[in-house]
């Protein structure tokens, strides 16, 4: 299946259909409320009178006490979490005009002055604050079920908030970057979402966790991702025409909790630059750099599986805007089946690369896909997908005759030393010389020549 979405910045675009369907539910009003004799009831229901009248201090005090009556009046707790929505003027037109949906690559909030920001963060968080309570409530099953945070309509909001909160994160890691400092013209040029992400790899601990934020509340809120969050995690159009509309829910269900088990883990630095990588790939930013030291350039597809024969598995992608062919009917049985790993959920059929690609040399041996009649960087040694599960080889057939570890370390270390390896930046005095990675890290690195080598310096700059 060919990826129908390609767009760099339809995530952007997500937030502003998403406030849409988010402007019915937390940020707005709520029609009635059920009066009972109790004091939390009735605290509840002076609460949204004065919501109603627009005093969303009053209002929030009410519902405070409310809670403070009973906590789990779960009414009272979604009433105090709109008073500070508007509390903090947060409402849905706020916010379209916070994200700023441009299409030319720019990071929205980019532009705005550090001090609204910063408001603007602090809001967030305040929300958050009561948000996150009533959603360890509600997962406790501490509240009364009148409403509860699985509720689709709360759900939204509450995605709405984290996405836009992901985009501050983001913006804050563009702050400490070169291209992102200068004229508005420069950063405009130098400074969008992929070279955000991208140069965040080293330090991106922060970006990880917020966007893990968001596919797990979207593993749990399925349904709203199938509608416009689908636009993060790509390449599901056509499978949707195959799929029961509970399968489609599953679909995304599934892609979520890969994706927040992915991004699960930001204490391990090897595992965050992996994971920034995956995140990168995934909206279409991919650096055509080696990120993982082993000589090869994006020479993993995000597949679940190991491409290149190294002991890894979707360490160094590519831009998911290459002509991905997916085998529908598999992924639809897959799904049907409740099978949830991404080599269920991504099985390739074919892959062929997009523009940039057929100028890039991925093992470094001097053809690239633009040669004719090469294609073997872009070939599986096994064409059919049964025959590759058969054989347990999802290996191109660039990658068949590489030697990876020649010197048999323990994956653990082998990998490690990888990572040392891509971490190495000074061309002029390199940790790690040519003839070391031939001998102790083999890969691609055989193709190099110490000219090559030179130039591989160039992408850590």
């Amino acid at each position: 299946m060919k990826n129908v979405l390609k767009s760099k910045f339809l995530w952007v675009a997500a937030l502003a259909i998403s406030l849409g369907i988010a402007g019915c539910n937390i940020f707005n009003p709520t029609e009635s409320v059920n009066i009972k004799n109790d004091d939390a009831d009735a605290l509840t229901y002076e609460g949204y009178i004065k919501f109603r009248n627009n005093e969303y201090t009053e209002a929030a005090y009410y519902f405070r006490k409310a809670i403070e009556a009973d906590e789990s009046h779960s009414e009272a707790w979604l009433g105090l979490i709109k008073a500070k929505l508007n509390e903090e003027k947060l409402n849905a037109f706020n916010l379209l005009k916070y994200a700023n949906a441009k299409r030319d690559g720019a990071l929205p909030l980019l532009d705005m002055p550090e001090d609204e920001a910063n408001e603007l963060k602090n809001a967030i968080d305040s929300v958050f604050y009561y948000a996150n309570a009533f959603k360890t409530l509600d997962e406790q099953q501490k509240l009364d079920g009148v409403v509860s945070m699985k509720t689709k309509s709360v759900l939204d909001g509450y995605m709405v908030l984290q996405l836009l909160n992901t985009m501050l994160v983001m913006r804050k890691t563009s702050m400490g970057m070169e291209g992102c400092q200068g004229s508005a013209e420069y950063v405009k040029e130098h400074c969008d979402i992929g070279a955000i992400l991208n140069g965040a790899k080293n330090n991106s601990k922060e970006v990880v966790e917020s966007f893990n934020e968001i596919f797990v509340t979207c593993q749990e809120n399925p349904a709203s991702m199938s509608e416009w969050a689908g636009m993060l995690v790509k390449e599901w159009g056509e499978v949707d025409n195959v799929l029961t509309d509970n399968a489609q829910s599953d679909a995304f269900k599934y892609m979520c909790q890969s994706l927040a088990e992915e991004t699960k883990d930001t204490d391990d630095p090897a595992k965050l630059s992996k994971t920034m990588n995956v995140l990168s790939s995934q909206m279409s930013f991919s650096d055509m750099i080696d990120d993982d030291g082993d000589g090869c350039i994006d020479e993993e597809i995000y597949d679940g599986e190991d491409n290149d024969g190294d002991g890894e598995v979707d360490e160094d992608l590519r831009d998911k805007t290459n002509e991905i062919t997916y085998d529908n009917v598999r992924i639809s049985q897959n799904v049907m089946n409740k099978k949830t790993a991404i080599k269920d959920l991504r099985v390739i059929a074919e892959a062929r690369p997009n523009g940039k690609y057929t100028k890039l040399d991925i093992d470094m041996n001097g053809k690239t896909y633009d040669d004719e009649d090469y294609t073997i960087e872009w070939d599986f040694i096994y064409n059919k997908y049964d025959d590759r599960v058969k054989h347990s080889d999802h290996r191109f057939k660039f990658a068949k005759d590489l030697v990876f570890n020649p010197q048999g370390y323990e994956l653990d270390y082998y990998i490690n030393l990888k990572r040392l390896v891509a971490e190495d930046s000074n061309k002029d005095a390199p940790a790690y010389n040519l003839d070391f990675r031939k001998e102790h890290i083999g890969g691609c690195w055989v193709n190099y020549s110490e000219k090559d080598f030179e130039k591989w310096f160039e992408g850590r700059h």
